[in-house]
């Protein structure tokens, strides 16, 4: 058995719009017998909601969460120390962030970008974070005006969080160091009893990279950072140009 890793944006999907190429092929490997898992920095809710039906498993929060139908795979929650920095950190670059729990989420920071992120993250109204210490979260979300404002927020959390823009959205999720897709893919693959040679990791993003690394085989979209498609075994083509159907049939894999 293999077993696929797909980051979503720029990877398996634009928004929510995956190629009929792409669910096509994730179609004809899980026929074959083989396992399909979204691995993303986006929450459980999110991913469930709209990517539920391409996939066996999933990944979520950057690696913190992976669960395969009621079955948790792996499981490293945020401590209250660290939301309690970060929040304290955003506050200060007057960003808005939306922390993540396995079914919850939670707002915070300056409540301009509220109206951006509830439409994008699909979960109706967001609660206030009243106190941080005492939410129980997996990763987070930061929102902003604009690129520079973006780094200033990154520079705030840079000691302990990677930042991973998503695209032209002025919103981004955080890895939080100490838990990463590529801790993931390896914890997944332990549990399942699935030799690690015997996985696949798809993504373009930098926080895609710690995936590709961990897998038996790193594939880099054609769409991808530089830093990655260095990485990378094979490098297929554009998220647009049928990059995932042609990368899984390199593999032999759809």
């Amino acid at each position: 058995m293999h077993i696929a890793f797909f980051d979503i944006d720029g990877t398996l999907a634009t928004g929510t719009n995956v190629p009929a190429s792409a669910a096509a092929a994730l179609e004809r490997m899980r026929a074959n017998g083989d396992l399909v898992f979204i691995c993303t920095g986006r929450a459980r809710a999110y991913v469930e909601a709209n990517f539920g039906d391409y996939a066996d498993g999933f990944v979520c929060s950057n690696g913190r969460m992976a669960f395969m139908g009621d079955r948790t795979l792996v499981d490293a929650q945020l401590t209250a120390d660290q939301v309690t920095r970060f929040t304290s950190a955003l506050d200060e670059v007057g960003a808005g962030y939306a922390f993540f729990g396995e079914r919850d989420a939670w707002y915070g920071g300056d409540e301009k970008y509220r109206s951006v992120a509830e439409p994008v993250l699909k979960l109706g109204h967001l609660p206030r974070i009243e106190d941080p210490a005492a939410i129980h979260a997996y990763n987070f979300d930061i929102y902003f005006d604009d690129a520079a404002h973006r780094e200033r927020a990154a520079e705030a959390l840079s000691k302990e969080c990677l930042v991973n823009p998503h695209g032209p959205h002025p919103s981004a999720d955080v890895t939080v160091i100490g838990a990463d897709k590529g801790d993931a893919v390896r914890g997944v693959a332990a549990a399942l009893g699935v030799d690690i040679a015997d996985t696949y990791a798809f993504g373009d993003g930098i926080n895609d990279l710690s995936m590709l690394v961990a897998a038996g085989h790193g594939i880099a979209m054609g769409n991808a950072m530089d830093e990655l498609k260095e990485a990378a075994e094979f490098v297929t083509a554009d998220i647009d140009k049928d990059g995932v159907a042609l990368g899984l049939a390199h593999y032999g894999l759809a």
